[in-house]
């Protein structure tokens, strides 16, 4: 989500972006099919957009809850 904040003492406006955070699943087990293999975390946070450095292709394993795999093929 991304949105733009007016800070009126300051008269600016910074272009944020809302992140939720992702953690590994298994420390034991890294990857899965070779992606990394992630679960949804509960922590949000507020990021300048200029400090994105590249998108991620997060995919959903749909028979697993919460259990997410990221594409490493794609780019």
């Amino acid at each position: 989500m991304l949105c733009s904040i007016k800070i009126s003492s300051f008269h600016e406006q910074f272009d944020l972006a809302l992140v939720q955070w992702y953690d590994y699943k298994n420390a034991a087990i890294l990857d899965k099919y070779e992606c990394p293999w992630l679960t949804l975390t509960s922590q949000f946070e507020f990021v300048p957009v200029e400090s994105v450095v590249e998108p991620v292709h997060i995919v959903p394993r749909f028979i697993k809850n919460n259990e997410y795999l990221v594409n490493i093929f794609m780019f």
